[in-house]
């Protein structure tokens, strides 16, 4: 056992110790692996792998003196060594280690230090750089990261716009009221949107794979082939076709379709072809096109279609010197079925003759109706006996046809006439004038036969003149180029009292001015139907003449307008000039119509109703051209007339004419026993006047009272020749 005073001087020692070597680790970073151990008996402090060179002379020291022991050589330059020592010696070394330890470690502190300390600052200034250059970079980290985010958050967005722009576009596609079919260029569909496979009575899928001519009318397939073709090859676009797609129960589908082309680097090329429906245009487009060729009631083409028709056969014909002829068909006395039974009846009776003539003509190109009762065919490279036989045959079924309505049987029939191209006969105007030239010319001669227009120029010309004629007067209705003309009727005793009465002419006034008589141009209005037109022209320019001038109007005693056969014929007339009275804004009673006697009688239901009608308004009549029919007298029984006019032919030769003065007295005395007024027309000299006065007849007119006279001299001749002068 080791007392107690010792023990703490070696605890004390061994502290020391301890202390200075844990200074040695701190200061010297090369030792390691120092440690103290306690044994039986003295401490042992061992160094290990101490390699300074400063304590080498302190280790031979220690050994020369006995107090170190090396156990053995020296290995990899490092030392190893005992210290076995008592207490005193072990205090001795340990201060005597401790003063070279001082030694050695101050100035080594001192320079560690300074070391240390530009280290530090160095440190300092690199930590100081590390951080401007971290927060640099962290910066830019920032700002790349906003960037990385914005380009994120856009991109983002522009997916989801994509996503809405594909579901937009795939809605589109398939609902759009369109088909809409992408092919490849082998022609077969990629795909096809909902709507237009079930426009074409299809699945969605069904389709896929198909060629595209699957789906087109075989009478559009060489077109849609060549259109495809021209897709793909055309960067810019393809003009819109007509397509007529196939559906699955075999019915059209008419489409309107563009193609554009679609192209892609990493992908086929597929063309889009958008095929809108145009079918309801398309039947709207062809039903009209039908109606204005088309006769409503027959079904049979109309007269435009029929001169359409003519002009292009000419122009393929004529070059080669093939004959063409055309058939005009009038019917006989239609207005008979329509008088009796009404015009439902008339047109029941056209609908059914022409289904029989249709029947049993198979060798025409071409059937028409010209006009409300004309029927008209064309038959191409055919003789002139061949287009007789076909104009007769015609006639014989009208002839042979008995038409019932309501228990009433009724036979008409056809009067025809024929014209065929010939040297003198080559347009369209010729031919046309000739045939109906021809028809009017079987109407002349009784009706119901076959007449073939004569080519002689002189016919021609006359043809040609009309038909010239009815342009002229279509475009002077137009443009007002007919001018009103008035001539006088007189009292024949006192021819220059306050007595005002005329009667309204009309005069065509030509390009270069001059004034043509209707004698030029009536034969032609009344042939194609125009005189309904002119007389309501005449009426309407009269009136409006009186409106204007009321002061002429209150002087006025009669104005006298003719009328003509058709406007008695035309209920649509007849209902416009009753109209045009109607709205008049001066005392009816001072307007007169004149009807010829003829008219009259061939008209004589519609005459009498009109008559009626317009003396119930105050208007007066006169029945011209008196004493022509064998039944003159008695139509005055039925027509209500204030004038009768005496045709002129009786006048002319009541000088030297002893039957024609008879029959002058007859009328005249048979027109005061009425009380109706007697006027005598063509009244050429003072001879006659004179003879006329003494026959006790009231009024005349004529060339020797005075002459047709433009309507702007009517004041100034009434001036010149009244005593009575005109109202202010």
């Amino acid at each position: 056992m080791y007392s107690t005073a010792p023990l703490l001087l070696h605890l004390f020692n061994g502290l020391i110790i301890a202390l200075a070597l844990l200074l040695g680790v701190l200061f010297f970073k090369r030792e390691q692996d120092l440690a103290v151990h306690r044994f039986n008996g003295p401490f042992k402090l061992i160094y290990l792998g101490v390699t300074l060179s400063s304590l080498s002379f302190f280790a031979d020291s220690l050994h020369s003196a006995g107090l170190l022991h090396l156990p053995g050589p020296m290995v990899y330059g490092r030392i190893y060594f005992w210290l076995h020592m008592g207490y005193v010696t072990g205090s001795v070394i340990t201060f005597l280690g401790l003063a070279i330890f001082i030694n050695r470690v101050i100035p080594l502190s001192s320079r560690q230090v300074l070391r240390l300390a530009a280290a530090r600052e160095q440190l300092t200034a690199s930590n100081d750089e590390l951080a401007r250059t971290i927060a640099t970079r962290n910066k830019e980290l920032e700002i790349n990261n906003h960037t990385l985010q914005r380009v994120l958050e856009e991109q983002q967005d522009s997916r989801r716009a994509l996503t809405e722009s594909e579901q937009k576009f795939r809605t589109f596609f398939d609902e759009s009221p369109a088909v809409f079919v992408s092919l490849g260029r082998d022609h077969r569909i990629k795909e096809i949107n909902r709507y237009g496979a079930a426009a074409l009575g299809y699945g969605p899928k069904e389709l896929i794979g198909e060629t595209f001519e699957t789906i087109v009318s075989p009478e559009d397939y060489s077109t849609q082939e060549h259109y495809i073709e021209d897709g793909f090859n055309s960067a810019e676009g393809t003009s819109e076709i007509e397509l007529r797609l196939l559906r699955n129960d075999t019915q059209s589908l008419w489409t309107k379709v563009s193609a554009s082309l679609v192209t892609s680097p990493d992908r086929e090329d597929t063309l889009l072809l958008v095929c809108q429906d145009i079918s309801e245009s398309k039947e709207l487009a062809e039903s009209l096109y039908y109606q204005a060729r088309h006769d409503d009631l027959t079904g049979l083409y109309n007269r435009r279609a029929l001169e359409n028709f003519i002009a292009e056969k000419l122009e393929i014909m004529s070059p080669v010197g093939k004959p063409l002829a055309l058939i005009f068909m009038d019917i006989d006395q239609l207005k008979v079925v329509n008088d009796t039974c009404g015009h439902r009846a008339g047109d029941e009776y056209i609908r059914q003759l022409v289904q029989r003539i249709g029947e049993h003509h198979g060798h025409f190109d071409f059937f028409a109706r010209a006009g409300g009762d004309e029927l008209a065919m064309v038959l191409s490279d055919t003789s002139p006996t061949e287009a007789v036989e076909m104009a007769e045959l015609a006639r014989n079924i009208a002839e042979d046809f008995s038409f019932s309505w309501q228990d009433q049987s009724f036979r008409q029939s056809l009067s025809v006439g024929v014209a065929l191209t010939s040297r003198n006969i080559r347009s369209l105007t010729d031919i046309m004038a000739a045939a109906d030239a021809a028809c009017y010319t079987a109407k002349q001669q009784g009706r119901n036969r076959v007449v073939v227009q004569e080519d002689t120029p002189e016919l021609l010309d006359a043809n040609r003149s009309e038909m010239l004629w009815v342009s002229r007067l279509q475009t002077a209705l137009m443009r007002d180029r007919f001018e009103l003309y008035f001539q006088p009727i007189c009292d024949l005793r006192h021819r220059h009292s306050g007595y005002i009465h005329y009667e309204v002419l009309i005069r065509y006034v030509d390009d270069d001015g001059t004034h043509r008589t209707p004698d030029n141009f009536l034969p032609a209005a009344e042939r194609f139907g125009l005189t309904n037109q002119i007389d309501l022209w005449v009426l309407t320019t009269t009136l409006d003449y009186l409106d204007r001038h009321p002061a002429h109007t209150r002087a006025l005693s009669c104005c006298s307008i003719n009328l003509s056969a058709h406007s008695l014929a035309s209920h649509q007339s007849r209902s416009a000039i009753k109209q045009l009275v109607m709205t008049a804004q001066f005392p009816k009673n001072k307007l007169c119509f004149e009807i010829t006697e003829t008219n009259a009688i061939h008209n004589l239901q519609e005459a009498v109703e009109f008559v009626n009608d317009l003396k119930i308004l105050g208007c007066r009549f006169a029945l011209d051209d008196f004493g022509t029919g064998f039944s003159s007298f008695g139509y005055l029984q039925n027509l209500d007339v204030d004038y009768i006019k005496i045709d002129g032919s009786f006048i002319r030769d009541i000088i030297n004419n002893e039957v024609g003065r008879a029959m002058v007295k007859a009328m005249n005395a048979i027109g005061r026993e009425l009380n109706i007024g007697t006027i005598a027309e063509y009244v050429e000299s003072d001879e006659i006047i004179a003879e006329l006065i003494h026959m006790d007849v009231a009024y005349g007119q004529g060339f020797a009272l005075a002459k047709p006279m433009p309507v702007s001299m009517m004041e100034e001749y009434y001036r010149e020749n009244i005593i009575a002068p005109l109202s202010p």
